[in-house]
């Protein structure tokens, strides 16, 4: 079954706010209007993106604090430097995950200014980029799984792409 364009539209505003892509948003509201969403229809396409987003966010820190032990991970000195330079490689990672160009501009100039070095910056980034890429590809894996553990098993109509890099899907 193939969607019509308003309603792909309403799925890759959905897409773009999940994973923070300012360019993706830029394209993808006016192509809403363009599909014929009114403005309330954009704005709740928005809201609804912004409140499932956050809940994932919620998700994730509820994973990451129990990987933590809860915050009971000590406090063994670490000295100035190293931490500097810690935070500089997070924060580029961030920025990456994050689909964040702005804040990605940032990160570099800043890792760049406390001493890392422009090959050490770019290999944090394509780090990063594989992380995003490898998330990308599970999350396409899991939903592939879920439509056909929901469509009972039996794996037709779902018009999904195994290689999820490969190209959009037409439907």
């Amino acid at each position: 079954m193939q969607l019509e364009q308003r309603d792909k539209e309403l799925a890759a505003i959905g897409a773009s706010i999940g994973c923070n892509c300012r360019p993706c948003i830029e394209h993808h509201i006016p192509a809403g209007r363009e599909a014929g969403l009114s403005e309330v229809e954009l704005a709740d396409a928005v809201a609804t993106a912004r409140s499932v987003r956050n809940e994932a966010i919620k998700l994730l820190e509820r994973r990451v604090d129990e990987l933590l032990a809860n915050g009971n991970y000590g406090s063994a000195p670490v000295s100035l430097g190293e931490t500097e330079r810690e935070h500089a490689l997070v924060a580029l990672g961030t920025s990456v995950g994050a689909n964040s160009h702005a804040l990605l501009r940032e990160q570099i100039a800043a890792a760049l200014e406390i001493g890392l070095s422009p090959g050490e910056s770019a290999a944090a980034v394509r780090m990063a980029a594989y992380v995003q890429q490898r998330a990308s590809e599970m999350t396409a894996d899991a939903a592939r799984h879920a439509l056909d553990e929901l469509n009972g098993g039996s794996g037709t109509g779902l018009g999904m792409e195994r290689d999820a890099r490969a190209r959009r899907p037409s439907g």
